[in-house]
């Protein structure tokens, strides 16, 4: 169904906002949608956005995984769903997002390398290797990343 003419507007208006970095604007411009049109994909997609941007983990995660229910075919609502379930219920619970959506995109690199710094996280070294190995063979810009990445110390420490 088509959005309203009102709903594409807020859309726009809350797009401009957080890409001035007006966040609570932002999502005032997005609470104005009319309740009918509240769950549509564009406009959960733009929730997304907002609440990763104000650091809103849980309700974050929860419309990541809605939209992942809806689009399994983006990636990067996959991403964002587990980089907000990292940031409110922990590594585990994230990497387990990471396993699910890795099946529906097994030639994504982020997905692999984001997988390397979750095993390395949770001490499972031999996995983080193996993860990060594919993730740099798919996309060689994860070499120099993994170089800097905080998250990977632990393999760098053995």
């Amino acid at each position: 169904m088509p959005l309203s003419t009102h709903t594409l507007r807020q859309l726009s208006y809350a797009e401009g906002y957080l890409a001035l970095g007006l966040k609570a604007e932002a999502a005032e411009a997005l609470a104005e949608i009319v309740p009918s049109e509240r769950e549509a994909t564009p406009v959960l997609a733009l929730w997304l956005g907002v609440y990763c941007e104000r650091e809103k983990w849980k309700p974050a995660s929860e419309v990541a995984e809605k939209l992942c229910e809806r689009e399994p075919n983006v990636a990067g609502f996959w991403i964002q769903w587990a980089y907000a379930k990292r940031r409110h219920a922990g590594i585990a619970q994230a990497r387990e997002i990471l396993l699910r959506g890795l099946g529906q995109h097994p030639r994504e690199a982020v997905f692999h390398f984001n997988l390397a710094c979750y095993e390395a996280q949770l001490g499972n070294l031999d996995d983080a290797r193996a993860c990060l190995e594919t993730a740099c063979h798919l996309d060689a810009n994860f070499t120099e990343l993994a170089k800097t990445d905080p998250d990977l110390e632990p393999l760098k420490a053995e």
